[in-house]
């Protein structure tokens, strides 16, 4: 009977044994590769609402900087108008005591 098969021939049920466990090993593989892609979607899931949550803290953190900035601008001209007046004032006083100083 062996010598029907020819001489390097497996014997056919040596053959159905190994590619039941190619099967299996395959079968394992794509579950393993399952279980991984689900794991790393899962983490860019994460990763993605994390990056939402930073970005919309910082648009609002610029937003309210934005705010204090124009704040500061408008408190700064006010000062600046402020010293302007003060500066006339001062100007016009001390004119006025030269002119004084000179009458006595």
């Amino acid at each position: 009977a062996e010598d029907e098969d020819g001489p390097g021939a497996p014997a056919a049920a040596t053959y159905k044994s190994h590619s039941g466990g190619i099967f299996e090993i395959l079968e394992d593989l794509k579950e393993k590769a399952e279980g991984q892609l689900s794991e790393l979607r899962k983490a860019e899931t994460n990763s993605k609402h994390n990056f939402e949550m930073l970005r919309q803290s910082l648009e609002d953190q610029k937003g309210q900087d934005s705010k204090d900035l124009d704040g500061e601008k408008a408190a700064k001209a006010a000062a600046e108008e402020s010293k302007a007046t003060a500066e006339g004032d001062l100007q016009m006083a001390t004119t006025t005591l030269k002119e004084s100083s000179k009458e006595l």
